[in-house]
């Protein structure tokens, strides 16, 4: 079919691969390295017996519904673009979306997570 990737080539940010639980969202933002950016703060928890996995957070601080629904699909769109150079196991990270996020294109904020993720040593 057109339009499909093949396996190999699979961007896709499966619901495996995504943080839901509350739980885990709180044991990353207590337990994780905070770093922070102009369009977004990442919550970084490292460890050995980890499986990669992402969460996208936008608070009421980003601006209404409109604009948290736009901020955590942008941020999901730059890292489903980048995972495929990340590390393949050993961390879960939470992005929280901040009002610039809302505000950016997705290109400035691709560069601004790529950046922030080489300084992480994840890229």
């Amino acid at each position: 079919m057109a339009g499909r990737s093949s396996p190999s080539d699979d961007r896709r940010l499966r619901l495996s691969e995504r943080i839901t639980d509350e739980f885990e969202y709180k044991q990353v933002i207590r337990g994780g390295e905070q770093v922070r950016a102009r369009a977004f703060k990442v919550y970084l928890l490292i460890g050995d017996d980890l499986e990669r996995k992402a969460g996208f957070i936008a608070g009421k601080r980003v601006g209404p519904a409109v604009s948290r629904n736009r901020a955590k699909r942008l941020l999901k769109e730059a890292y489903r673009h980048l995972k495929c150079r990340l590390k393949p196991d050993g961390f879960k990270i939470v992005f929280v979306a901040r009002r610039a996020a809302a505000e950016n294109g997705i290109s400035e904020i691709q560069a601004e997570m790529a950046k922030v993720l080489k300084e992480c040593g994840l890229l």
